[in-house]
């Protein structure tokens, strides 16, 4: 039997997202821009779906723009905000530690002029808001800080900093893909003017997110077409799979209460028995709030990769740290942004908790866990 523990990379399809998917499938044979029958039909599931990502984030369905996925959703932030951006203001202010789709977008800016200014974590994983707040001047086109960690689920503080932001005039982007489905969105209470989504982050499917605009924020559209999205994106959306999106933040609405109480509760009881079963354990970003459902640890001396493979050949699905490229592993970049040396950011191994975790998972990891530690030990010398 397997056991999934890898939901901040994808979360299997909700069965709400899959219903919803098989019902568009059936019949979505219009294309929403129409005015016919099944035009209309299409609209109608289009709209539907709107309503939900809406209702998750606390937005109107106004503002929400349908896109690829969370990435497309950060591209199209980033570049259409920079591109309307008077000629003065010409700095991108990020945290180091965002994920890589902001950091790559904002860093193909500087071919334009831009100037980035990463700012750096303190070493529990938080980014210290006033310092955050300091690089904030007349020059800053936008500013992007994420809700909460992918890696290690740290909480960012984004109503200080989008607080900062609206007493300044800079537009704010909030990458909230790791937070939706994990702890109440608020975009209102955070001061964001732009919010990314992305639909199998939470159990909807692959290829649909969105970027949740709020009115008046100037910007051009990454992909220019025809009237769709309000202008913001063009293309014939993807009803089918909007429709399953729309779906499972539905579901996530409904179960963030439960669900919250559920993950903390698996994951203090992994994180007491880590501690009694490898006492020099460690637990990256511990001591300050994090998402629920995140656990980032590891092990001195054991390779991040050698334990993810162990425990894959195990039957459990977890992730490292690290990003492979051209086979080589490279060390976490939010790791080492905490202050801890490469063979740590390497090591780190995060365990990831969802919709479908049950507590027969998380004993049945303990108890292979000793001695897989045992043997990735002795590989790591």
């Amino acid at each position: 039997m397997r056991h999934y523990l890898d939901h901040n990379a994808t979360s299997p399809l909700r069965h709400e997202a899959e219903d919803a998917l098989r019902a568009a499938h059936a019949d979505a044979v219009g294309n929403p821009s129409s005015i016919h029958e099944e035009g209309r039909a299409a609209r109608a599931r289009l709209d539907a779906a709107r309503m939900h990502v809406a209702a998750l984030a606390g937005v109107p369905p106004r503002d929400v723009a349908f896109t690829s996925g969370g990435s497309e959703a950060i591209a199209a932030a980033i570049r259409g905000v920079a591109d309307r951006a008077p000629g003065n203001r010409r700095r991108l202010v990020v945290s180091s530690i965002e994920h890589s789709a902001v950091l790559e977008s904002a860093r193909a800016l500087q071919a334009f002029g831009f100037e980035v200014v990463e700012v750096p974590c303190a070493s529990t994983g938080r980014v210290d808001a006033d310092a955050f707040a300091d690089r904030i001047d007349e020059r800053t086109a936008l500013a992007c800080l994420q809700a909460a960690n992918n890696e290690t689920g740290v909480l960012q503080p984004v109503a200080e900093v989008g607080a900062s932001c609206r007493a300044s005039g800079v537009p704010f982007l909030v990458d909230a893909v790791q937070a939706a489905g994990k702890i109440p969105l608020d975009r209102d209470a955070w001061s964001a003017d732009l919010l990314a989504l992305s639909g199998h982050k939470l159990g909807g499917p692959q290829g649909a997110g969105a970027l949740i605009v709020r009115e008046g924020v100037a910007m051009a559209p990454l992909i220019a077409g025809g009237a769709q999205e309000r202008r913001r994106r063009g293309g014939t959306e993807a009803v089918a799979t909007i429709a399953g999106f729309g779906a499972a933040c539905a579901a996530a609405l409904r179960d963030v209460p439960e669900d919250a109480g559920r993950f903390s509760a698996l994951r203090e009881r992994l994180e007491a028995a880590l501690r009694a079963m490898a006492p020099s354990v460690r637990i990256h970003g511990e001591s300050v709030p994090r998402l629920p459902n995140t656990l980032n640890v590891s092990f001195p001396g054991v390779p991040g990769e050698t334990l993810v493979i162990a425990l894959d050949l195990a039957g459990f699905a977890v992730s490292t740290g690290s990003a492979c490229a051209s086979g080589a592993v490279t060390p976490s970049h939010v790791i080492r942004a905490m202050g801890y040396a490469d063979d740590e950011a390497r090591g780190a191994v995060r365990i990831s908790l969802g919709w479908d975790t049950t507590e027969d998972s998380i004993e049945q990891l303990l108890r292979v866990l000793p001695p897989l530690l045992a043997r990735a030990t002795m590989a790591g010398r």
